[in-house]
């Protein structure tokens, strides 16, 4: 049994009607029997399928929530009599509802859009709405619908999606009253390309000054707003600074404590305040939450009161393994915070591997309790860069690397054991007693959470070894996640000497920052972000 849902009604209602027409009003229905509904004028079927046709799906959802098809075969005396015994069984099957079609019967692949598709969506979106010679529309309907639509050439079936409809109708509303925005002033529009600055900038920060590995890792704005001209004026401004900074010897370049990230920062907030050169962060928003439009590393004066800490609020680690298929049971593992006294996050940390071979695990901040808003995924590379710069704190006397000793490395399938050995095993015995006397409260099945992880662990680790000659994708993931835990319990053993705070605190705030690309002093790019919360 398959039942639709609701949400899949523009997906999968151009092929029911289709059906139910060429089988003149037959449906499968989830309980294995074939009904006749009506499909006469004026049944239900019939103003369902004139909705679908004007691809109006959430006037065909709103129907068939209100009413259900029509039963005429088998008659109704039929269907009493052969129905279970309740009233409630009796009344079931007089009426076919959307959710009791079976969805097996029909084979309409699934929708989705990429991440390309829904940036150049967006960016379409506000070339209409902010461009100077676009043509102003009064609706997000209006414009798709209209004749020669690049929107509906992009993602001819969008009506079909009704979350992503939802979601960049919201956008052209928010942006259509968002006074951050100065109509009809920008006429640079472009998301990728030679010509563009969202491929200038990935190439300067990248490539040119070599500050990161990825743009985003800087800066996440999705799409850049631009004045006529501002893009050649930031450029020979960024020129002069690189100039500059060329300019220094060695030594001089050494003792500075800042780099050219810092002055191409400032040049870009100063572009975003006269509204020349504007980024933008786009989430998927919510129609049923409330919109936000928030400026993010526009502060130079920024100090830590600006960016309160989180703190610690437990980790969830599920090492359970099945002996049969040899197999460790969970991909994810979570440590969870909280922002004050409402907003509480989970960082996961999880496999990031196919079929193919052992992937190094992501980090990415998830909604946890009343927190609604998505934060993102934590930057490897800045994780890493930090993470190296307190090795110091953990690789003391009698922890380096002999005969069985530990040190701390980034979790990276490249630091794992290619095959099985005493001195791993014993390697792995030091880090499991660690957690385990460390995270005493405030967690969650971790490793001595069930009889199965109960001091098996590495009995475990060293089976599933033994099926494959070498390190496989699955025991990668969850080495690399027993790995992070250990890594946190020794954040949390240590004190930072001023502050006095753990450095777990510490590491956590910061990747929650991280995550959102925000924090002036972590040299995060200006950009505005638009999303629902």
């Amino acid at each position: 049994m398959s039942q639709f849902t609701y949400a899949k009604i523009g997906q999968y209602s151009e092929e029911v009607v289709k059906k139910v027409l060429d089988n003149k009003g037959k449906l499968k229905a989830v309980n294995g029997k074939t009904y006749t509904i009506d499909i006469s004028k004026g049944s239900t079927f019939d103003k369902f399928k004139a909705a679908v046709e004007k691809q109006d799906y959430l006037k065909a959802t709103d129907i068939v929530k209100e009413s259900q098809f029509e039963i005429l075969e088998p008659s109704v005396e039929t269907r009493i009599k052969h129905g279970k015994p309740t009233t409630q069984g009796r009344k079931k099957w007089l009426e076919l509802g959307w959710t009791e079609i079976e969805k097996k019967e029909f084979s309409s692949p699934n929708l989705t859009i990429d991440t390309d598709e829904q940036e150049t969506i967006s960016l379409k979106i506000f070339e209409a709405v902010l461009g100077k010679k676009t043509k102003t529309w009064k609706t997000f309907s209006q414009m798709y619908h209209a004749p020669g639509s690049e929107i509906a050439k992009i993602f001819p079936e969008l009506p079909k999606l009704q979350t992503w409809w939802d979601s960049f109708e919201l956008q052209f509303n928010q942006v259509t009253k968002t006074t951050d925005f100065p109509n009809s002033k920008y006429d640079v529009y472009l998301y990728g390309g030679k010509k563009s600055f969202m491929d200038y900038s990935t190439e300067l920060v990248t490539k040119e000054i070599k500050f990161v590995g990825q743009k985003d890792t800087w800066n996440p704005a999705d799409v850049w707003l631009l004045k006529s001209g501002a893009q050649a004026k930031f450029k020979k401004k960024v020129d002069e600074v690189l100039k500059k900074w060329e300019a220094l010897n060695p030594e001089e370049k050494e003792k500075r404590t800042t780099g050219p990230i810092q002055e191409i920062n400032a040049l870009l907030r100063t572009a975003y305040n006269d509204k020349e050169i504007v980024g933008i962060s786009l989430k998927k928003l919510d129609k049923t939450m409330t919109l936000k439009y928030d400026l993010f590393n526009m502060n130079a004066d920024e100090t830590d009161n600006d960016l309160p800490d989180v703190t610690f609020d437990g980790i969830k680690l599920d090492c359970s393994y099945d002996t049969t298929t040899h197999k460790f049971n969970s991909k994810t593992s979570y440590v969870f915070v909280k922002d004050g006294p409402d907003d509480a996050y989970k960082m996961a940390y999880k496999s990031n591997t196919g079929k193919g071979n052992p992937g190094n695990i992501t980090y990415e901040f998830l909604p946890s309790g009343k927190a609604a808003a998505q934060l993102g995924k934590v930057p490897k590379e800045s994780l890493k860069k930090w993470l190296e710069s307190q090795v110091q704190l953990f690789n003391i006397k009698g922890e380096q690397r002999t005969k069985a000793g530990l040190v701390v490395k980034m979790p990276e399938h490249s630091n794992l054991e290619r095959e099985w050995s005493t001195d791993a095993g014993k390697l792995w015995e030091k880090k499991v007693k660690f957690i385990n006397s460390t995270f005493t409260t405030g967690t969650t099945n971790l490793i001595n959470g069930d009889e199965n992880t109960k001091d098996s662990f590495v009995k475990n680790l060293k089976d599933s070894y033994n099926q494959s000659p070498t390190v496989t994708p699955n025991n990668a993931s969850m080495m690399q996640m027993v790995d992070f835990t250990w890594i946190l319990a020794k954040l949390i053993t240590q004190t930072e000497p001023i502050t006095k705070k753990t450095q777990l605190q510490i590491f956590l705030t910061r990747a929650y920052y991280f995550a959102q690309k925000r924090g002036v002093k972590y040299n995060f790019g200006p950009f505005g972000k638009l999303y629902s919360k």
